[in-house]
C-alpha cells in the first residue's frame, strides 16, 4: 500500500474490487485531496480515462474510496483549527454519500466496515471540543 509511512485507513481502497484498485492507488499516489475532490464534483478528466478504463460508477466508488483514505492521513491533534475538522467531515460524508455533515452520523455509518476511519472521526470531534475548552478558558482569562 503506497503511503505506508503514514497512519492510515486502507479499508476503503481493500473495499474496492482488485480491478479498480490500479486507479486509485494512481491517485492516492499522484494526486492531492483538492484534486481528487475536483475530479468527485466536475468528473474524471480525459487523461484518466484513456489511462484506466472505468466506467462512472466505477469512478464514483474510487474517488469516493482515495478521498477518505486521504482524509485518513491527517492527524488531528490539539490546536488543528476547528475549520479545518468542520471541512475534513464535511467532505468525509460527502465522500459517503451522506446528505447530512453530522460527524456522529458519520461515526456511526463508519463503525461496521472502517472502524479506524470511526476512531478517526472520534478523536476529530474530541480535539474539536478541547479546542473549544481551550479558546473558552483563554478567552476567560483575559
Amino acid at each position: 500500500m503506497p503511503g505506508s509511512n503514514h497512519d492510515l485507513d486502507p479499508s476503503f481502497m481493500d473495499a474496492l474490487p482488485i480491478s479498480v484498485r490500479d486507479a486509485g492507488l494512481d491517485l492516492i499516489r499522484f494526486y492531492s485531496l483538492k484534486q481528487m475532490i475536483n475530479l468527485r464534483i466536475n468528473g474524471v478528466d480525459e487523461y484518466l480515462q484513456n489511462r484506466f478504463k472505468l466506467n462512472e460508477e466505477q469512478w464514483l466508488n474510487v474517488l469516493n474510496a482515495v478521498i477518505l483514505t486521504k482524509i485518513s492521513y491527517f492527524q488531528i491533534e490539539l490546536h488543528f483549527p476547528n475549520r479545518y475538522i468542520d471541512k475534513l467531515i464535511e467532505i468525509s460524508s460527502f465522500a459517503n454519500g451522506m446528505a447530512s455533515k453530522d460527524p456522529i452520523e458519520l461515526y456511526h455509518s463508519m463503525l461496521t466496515d472502517h472502524p479506524q476511519f470511526a476512531e478517526w472521526i472520534k478523536n476529530a470531534i474530541q480535539i474539536k471540543q478541547q479546542n473549544l475548552r481551550y479558546q473558552n478558558n483563554l478567552a476567560k482569562s483575559t
